[in-house]
């Protein structure tokens, strides 16, 4: 057994006792696997393909349920809907495996003409498209929620979550009135200086549309109140345009984070480089062996939550510990948060079939790279980055 999903089962207990927030996307997702590129006017035939629960928060929620970790959704979904109760069932099967529970009051927004999110999916070999359905007075309403749920913590600190996942906030869309249509962040950065989670650790995984806000909008939250930063390579580069780099190089990005928060960077399915805050040097965890990848939707949300499970049992942002004691915290969290996400790539869509301690602990022994030791830290060399730009087309 390796040393990162070792110490994950070994802290079993320490799991179930802790609690997570997960606010962010959820939805219903239709999706479809083309035969070949989408051409004008064509006509495609497909059996019936299974509607799905996702969404960032609904992703995170179920991956963290099914590893045996209490769970605090806060979830843009309809009560209305008669949809919204395939995101209950996703989340009823994930806890069931994980032998745990999820926060159940005022789960669903109230409200006659409401409807959840729905997601149409069309897949091509590992691209995708997605089409999305959401209704205006949800999102609206969906910041009401969200104060609804602030408030509920401030006045039970029982219920204070050790780490918050905040992922697409689809409701984090300019007021009318109030300057050109699209997203201003004010809402996703409400919850990152809400005095209620002050003392929570907090991981960021947003969606496009925040992200290409840039550093002007975000870099004082990523240095003052976000603990780790997660994106894939592509939106890390147009995160960091307005950056004033020599370049927009991995290392130059890196070295931009090494001041101002943990960054942790995907690489498609290739695995992932992360940058202690403080600390010289990234670190990578480099891919699982997996055959063929079935559906890569929500992998990265996979990857994110089994970060937080590991914070929750090694923080590596405590800067009273040791720098090295922190780096292999660190480097075990983003080897555990590697199968995860791996283990996501081989089933179809972000929150089915999430699997348990067991079962993911199997599945990275039968993928992991015989070559690779059990130590989890493997450090990345200029070369190294220079070799990913170049793969991946700078």
């Amino acid at each position: 057994m390796h040393a990162d999903t070792q110490r994950m089962i070994a802290a079993r207990t320490r799991l179930a006792k802790s609690r997570v927030l997960t606010i962010g996307g959820a939805n219903v997702e239709h999706s479809y696997r083309l035969p070949g590129p989408l051409r004008p006017d064509a006509k495609y035939s497909t059996e019936p393909q299974p509607r799905l629960a996702g969404g960032s928060s609904v992703n995170h929620a179920c991956r963290l349920l099914a590893l045996g970790v209490p769970v605090h959704p806060v979830l843009p979904i309809a009560k209305a809907d008669p949809m919204s109760r395939l995101v209950l069932e996703a989340l009823d099967a994930a806890a069931e495996t994980g032998g745990v529970s999820y926060t159940r009051r005022d789960l669903t927004i109230r409200g006659p003409a409401l409807s959840t999110p729905f997601t149409t999916i069309l897949r091509d070999g590992a691209s995708r498209a997605s089409l999305n359905e959401f209704s205006p007075e949800l999102m609206r309403r969906y910041g009401e929620h969200v104060e609804s749920h602030l408030r509920a913590i401030q006045e039970s600190p029982r219920r204070r979550p050790d780490v918050v996942m905040l992922g697409h906030v689809h409701a984090d869309r300019r007021p009318p009135g109030r300057g050109a249509p699209g997203f201003s962040g004010e809402l996703s950065e409400r919850i990152l200086t809400a005095p209620e989670l002050a003392s929570s650790r907090k991981i960021v995984n947003f969606g496009s549309a925040q992200y290409a806000l840039g550093t002007k909008r975000w870099e004082r939250i990523l240095r003052d109140e976000v603990d780790v930063f997660q994106l894939d390579i592509g939106e890390v580069r147009r995160f960091c345009a307005d950056a004033e780099l020599a370049d927009l190089s991995l290392e130059s990005i890196l070295g931009w984070f090494r001041e101002r928060c943990t960054v942790v960077v995907t690489l498609e399915r290739f695995g992932a480089i992360g940058q202690l805050v403080g600390h010289a040097e990234p670190i990578a965890a480099w891919p699982l062996l997996i055959d063929e990848v079935a559906d890569s939707t929500g992998a990265g949300d996979a990857l994110g939550a089994g970060i937080a499970a590991s914070m929750l049992v090694g923080p590596f942002g405590d800067e009273s510990d040791a720098a090295e004691e922190r780096l292999e915290e660190f480097a075990a969290a983003l080897a555990f948060g590697r199968a995860c996400g791996a283990y996501a790539c081989t089933t179809i869509g972000g929150a089915s079939d999430c699997p348990d301690l067991e079962q993911l602990t199997a599945f990275e022994r039968r993928t992991r790279r015989p070559s690779r030791d059990d130590s989890a830290q493997d450090r990345v060399s200029r070369h190294d980055l220079f070799l990913i730009d170049r793969a991946f087309d700078r």
